[in-house]
């Protein structure tokens, strides 16, 4: 058996690599987006959507990151959406991340003196 490391190994390595930043901006980014939308959900005045936010953070965080990721992807093609493997990954990140990133956000919001929302108030 030849365990050899040769130069086509070393690509195929190099390429992974590459799609595992690309991947990761993509979760950053769109999972960023989507955190602020959940953060301002779960410290919204609408009872209705704190709880529709709530639960959306329950359900995700409450499921495997490879559950959603084989929904996105074996679920949407039977719905009739043809979607790419780097998409589905894509998308199951930021569907993953948004709602960790919404929740530390909303206790960061959540953790401000009263006093000090007033005094921002008054600066501006």
């Amino acid at each position: 058996m030849n365990t050899a490391v040769n130069l086509g190994h070393i690509q195929f390595l190099l390429i992974g690599a590459m799609w595992t930043v690309v991947l990761s901006l993509l979760a950053f980014v769109g999972g960023g987006i989507g955190g602020f939308l959940v953060a301002l959900g779960r410290t919204a005045p609408i009872k209705a959507i704190r709880i529709v936010t709530a639960s959306y953070v329950q359900l995700i965080q409450g499921t495997p990151l490879l559950i959603i990721m084989f929904l996105i992807y074996f679920g949407l093609p039977t719905l009739g959406f043809s979607i790419s493997p780097l998409l589905a990954a894509g998308l199951s990140l930021t569907i993953y991340v948004s709602a960790y990133l919404g929740e530390i956000w909303r206790g960061c919001l959540e953790s401000v003196p009263k006093a000090q929302w007033e005094a921002a108030e008054c600066l501006a």
